[in-house]
């Protein structure tokens, strides 16, 4: 099989180092001709290998894991023929000082370097992550374990790595994330704008109401309803009004600071959460957006107004009392009385 000669054979260097496990410790010994003793295993003994190579041979072939074994020096001494059905590669093509190693892509190659390193400097086992390249091209993503085998001296002879392709199951579990991301996305936006949806609006409200109360710090809610936005969808169909309430959305992410939160509450309806100011920043707020509204959102009906309500969280409000206020705000403005803003008193 894929045996280089080198000094002791692996099958010798196996034994001495089950021979020197047993020495110092508990062990189950049987008449075993002149094999030595057996090692009853548990997680830091190693059963030894008796007999000859061909049984080694016999062993790392009818092992499904991938197991490399190298020398000291990283080249290869012998494989399981689970690596040459992965790779394509037989261990003759292999025979080269960092041929082991030219099967990992450069960005990768370190991190068996590393394990290497590691070995040698007395760590086992190390646990190491990196690609293998096969014939055709493929990367395959390998869970490594190794471990090192030392000679009499406790010089490093021989390193085994102990292997499994989890390529398909690394990319099921980036499948999965992917889809669960997407639910996520889906269960918190709206799907026409891609602004948040009420509900996450909502969450967001709840979250810097609790926050401001632990603070001491003032912010606000607007509530906008697009004037007259039916005429849209009455007159020149639905397809034209979703291209209105989309332009809407763009103009409103544009005037908006990063620290506020925009969402599409429903129908014509959208909500502006400030997490940090008082009246006048939301008064100054409201207005601005009202005019980039009539100014830059075009509609086959003409220029379109926003009615927009305020209403001011402080330090005792819910989430509830919030919305309602802003709500009734928001149609006292629609139905053209004195002030588009109600200020919040706290709840006794």
């Amino acid at each position: 099989m894929r045996l280089l000669a080198r000094g002791e054979s692996i099958v010798e260097q196996l034994e001495v180092h089950a021979s020197e496990k047993c020495r110092g410790r508990a062990c189950e010994t049987r008449a075993l001709g002149n094999t030595g003793c057996a090692v009853v295993p548990s997680p830091r003994q190693t059963i030894p290998v008796s007999g000859d190579s061909e049984l080694l041979d016999a062993v790392l072939d009818a092992a499904a894991s991938l197991i490399v074994v190298v020398d000291a020096h990283g080249k290869l001494v012998r494989w399981s023929r689970a690596c040459e059905a992965l790779l394509g590669y037989t261990a003759a093509e292999l025979e080269g000082p960092d041929a082991i190693l030219d099967l990992i892509p450069a960005g990768e190659r370190s991190m068996a370097e590393n394990a290497m390193r590691a070995l040698r400097a007395g760590r086992s086992p190390v646990p190491a992550e990196f690609h293998w390249r096969t014939r055709d091209g493929d990367l395959r993503l390998i869970d490594w374990s190794t471990t090192a085998l030392t000679g009499p001296d406790g010089e490093v002879t021989y390193m085994v790595g102990t292997g499994i392709d989890v390529t398909d199951a690394r990319q099921g579990e980036a499948e999965r994330a992917a889809a669960e991301a997407r639910l996520r996305h889906m269960a918190e936006h709206d799907a026409l704008t891609g602004l948040f949806n009420r509900r996450r609006l909502e969450q967001e409200l709840d979250r810097h109401i609790a926050h401001g109360r632990r603070y001491g710090m003032d912010g606000a809610l607007l509530l906008l309803d697009l004037d007259d936005f039916k005429r849209v969808n009455d007159e020149f169909g639905h397809r034209a009004g979703d291209r209105v309430l989309t332009a809407v959305a763009v103009v409103l992410n544009h005037r908006l600071r990063e620290s506020d939160i925009v969402a599409r509450f429903g129908g014509d309806e959208f909500a502006v959460l400030m997490p940090v100011g008082g009246l006048a920043e939301a008064t100054d707020l409201a207005e601005l957006l009202g005019a980039a509204i009539r100014s830059d959102v075009p509609t086959p009906a003409g220029p379109l107004s926003a009615s927009v309500g305020i209403a001011l969280f402080r330090d005792l409000s819910t989430a509830d009392e919030v919305l309602s206020r802003a709500d009734d705000a928001m149609y006292a403005q629609k139905r053209g009385e004195h002030s588009p803003a109600r200020h919040l008193r706290p709840v006794e």
